[in-house]
């Protein structure tokens, strides 16, 4: 076994401490960056880096000179610069499929909260008030749901979906099958994404779950969110962007949909003061959506094996630049 300079930079001291602890108890010790003080002084010595939610971008990659793994706590890299890492042949690693349960069961929440018209204001939760006769719920029975990207979460939001009786489509990039649509995607129906269009017009909800890229950012603007039915709803618990800020706050200014809810937002934290949040119909949660005690430990496991494996000289099993391999 190698003895590697292995540093976690987390927002979560929870997850920090889990990860250390566990690596620990395996022969490998694990440094926490502190986010008080300079990050790239931190970095400069790093040789593997575990990363959540913070930009690792140029800047950062090249005051530290001897990194050779990154490895992302969770399943999206948008926020690596992946390119860049890739030329300077470090390794970029992350954890498909370990929350994939946690944030569909989050989705359908979601869902639910959109479809029962639950509320939230300053004076109180409506969850404890008495019944508003202007308030109407509906149910999710035979309503269309169209699912974008048909990964490991989207496949678990269409299981859940099915089993409420609702009508499931799929967006999703080929090769796919379609044979067995209800046993492999679970869906009614599956088309590429130059079929979008099609399927926004009918949906009476619409569920984001693919990746931030070039070819997804903005993919909901103003057109899109335009040809949504006015009594439709959009969630997204991939990643904000892929969504057009001002075309959202649009759309529901001017009713062009009845409602959206995110568990992803622009900036992390928002603004309080943030305009799209002074809309009834806009429910946020905080970024929690695969943050399950469950959807934790499978992280863990699969980070630990991953660092286990590069500290013992063999590549992490989840590389993303495979190219490197």
């Amino acid at each position: 076994m190698v003895i590697l300079i292995i540093k976690i930079l987390s927002k979560s001291r929870l997850f920090s401490e889990i990860l250390t602890n566990n690596m620990k108890s395996l022969g490998v010790d694990i440094e926490t960056i502190s986010l008080d003080n300079s990050l790239k002084d931190q970095l400069k010595n790093v040789e593997i880096l575990v990363n959540d939610s913070f930009q690792i971008d140029k800047s950062l990659i090249d005051s530290s000179p001897n990194l050779r793994v990154i490895h992302q706590s969770g399943i999206g890299i948008d926020n690596i610069d992946v390119n860049y890492c890739t030329s300077k042949s470090i390794y970029v690693a992350n954890v498909p499929l370990a929350n994939a349960i946690s944030v569909a069961e989050h989705t359908l929440f979601l869902i639910l909260l959109l479809a029962k018209n639950v509320r939230d204001n300053d004076s109180g939760s409506s969850f404890m008030k008495k019944r508003i006769p202007n308030l109407i719920g509906s149910e999710l029975h035979g309503k269309k749901l169209t699912i974008i990207g048909l990964g490991a979460t989207g496949i678990e939001v269409a299981k859940r979906a099915r089993a409420f009786g609702m009508k499931i489509f799929g967006i999703t990039k080929p090769p796919f099958s379609r044979k067995g649509l209800d046993k492999i995607y679970y869906v009614d129906n599956i088309d590429e994404p130059d079929k979008l269009i099609q399927y926004l017009v009918e949906s009476d909800y619409v569920s984001i779950h693919t990746p931030l890229n070039n070819e997804t950012r903005d993919m909901f603007g103003e057109k899109e969110l335009g040809l949504m039915k006015k009594t439709a709803f959009l969630i997204n618990v991939a990643r904000a962007p892929i969504v057009n800020k001002n075309a959202l706050f649009d759309a529901l200014d001017q009713k062009k949909i009845l409602g959206a809810a995110f568990d992803v937002f622009w900036e992390e934290p928002p603004n309080k003061d943030d305009k799209l949040l002074q809309f009834e119909n806009f429910i946020l949660t905080s970024h929690i959506a695969g943050w399950t005690s469950e959807a934790i430990e499978s992280t863990i496991r699969i980070i630990s094996n991953n660092l286990l494996r590069t500290v013992n000289g063999q590549n992490p099993l989840t590389i993303i630049n495979s190219e490197l391999s």
